[in-house]
């Protein structure tokens, strides 16, 4: 007797067909007719293609489930307080793109979400669906990748719910990571100072430190000397946990020994412990400098640490003339002009 069984190619022609009515079946949702329909049934058209994605999902054929996706999308905005579902079915359509390789049409797909979720406050995920369009970009459009990071990383400068700021943190490191990966040390400074900025919100002190001794790394990875040196002096005259940190002391001796032009102080600066509590992308970058890393401009060999006053000045406006724990003077922290020189 032979045994009864089911037959997959059978099955997935069959979905594939009701794939092809519910799509049928969304059209003439949004139609509108003198002897019937007055108006688009937006929310049936929704439910049809709905169904219709899962249907294709099931029968395998991925682009007409994206199609399905993006046609349940735009029936959910037309629907008020549904623009979350909207962004969600893209999302679910950026899924599918990346799996079938098609980098650009899945970021596209990613970032329209996050247009979505940031039109109705959803800032946290709309900073993850950026993310999402960056890493799908990664290698095909490094550049593009690299924009969308910095639209994320912006998202919660409006934030003020503590938690929601929290979640960031993520997204930071993403970002950060992605733009070392990728070769592009000189965008990922500015967001590891945004990152720095935002533990200080969250109280964070010690991670405060980390970011900014990850921002002098990245720098000097960029050849960008006179950055590093002068975002680590500057970051020193604030109170928010960088001065009188073994970040601190770290990024001291690190634009010290470019000053120096001395290997064996940048060898046995990166080869500390302090570098090993990093993220692993940072201590990459920081174990792959070499004097030829960064120029030193001529005037700033020899070891100096002077601090130009634009830059002290700039600290002194961004908030805190100490280093106590969050703003407040501490007198074995105060600055002597001694030191600056």
């Amino acid at each position: 007797m032979r045994a009864i069984g089911h037959h997959p190619q059978k099955m997935e022609a069959r979905k594939l067909k009701e794939g092809e009515a519910a799509m049928a079946a969304g059209a003439k949702c949004k139609k509108t007719s003198l002897l019937g329909r007055w108006k688009p049934d937006w929310e049936a058209a929704a439910a049809e293609y709905e169904r219709a994605a899962t249907c294709f999902k099931v029968g395998k054929a991925y682009a007409r489930a994206i199609d399905a996706y993006v046609g349940a999308s735009e029936a959910h905005t037309q629907v008020e307080g549904q623009n979350y579902m909207a962004a969600k079915h893209l999302e679910s359509a950026g899924f599918l793109a990346r799996d079938l390789k098609e980098a650009a049409k899945a970021a596209q797909l990613y970032e329209q979400a996050a247009k979505f979720h940031e039109a109705d406050g959803r800032r946290d995920n709309a900073a993850e669906a950026y993310c999402k369009a960056a890493r799908v970009l990664e290698g095909a459009d490094d550049a593009r990748a690299a924009a969308l990071l910095e639209e994320a990383c912006a998202l919660p400068d409006d934030e003020d719910e503590v938690g929601k700021l929290a979640a960031f943190v993520e997204v930071f490191k993403t970002a950060v990571a992605l733009l070392l990966r990728t070769g592009q040390p000189g965008a990922a400074a500015p967001l590891l100072r945004q990152q720095a900025a935002l533990h200080a919100r969250l109280q964070q002190p010690h991670a405060v430190a980390r970011c900014e001794l990850s921002a002098v790394v990245a720098l000097l990875a960029a050849d960008d000397f006179q950055s590093a040196r002068d975002g680590a002096a500057a970051a020193q005259m604030r109170g928010d946990g960088f001065a009188g940190s073994d970040e601190a002391d770290a990024a001291d001796a690190l634009v010290g020994a470019f000053a120096a032009q001395s290997d064996e102080a940048l060898a046995a600066c990166v080869g500390g412990q302090t570098f090993t509590f990093l993220e692993n992308q940072v201590t990459r970058a920081a174990k792959a400098l070499t004097l030829r890393s960064a120029a030193v401009p001529l005037g700033m060999l020899g070891g100096s640490a002077a601090v130009a006053p634009e830059v002290a000045a700039a600290a002194a406006a961004a908030g805190g003339e100490g280093t106590g724990d969050f703003g407040e003077l501490a007198p074995e922290d105060e600055l002597d002009p001694d030191d600056l020189t």
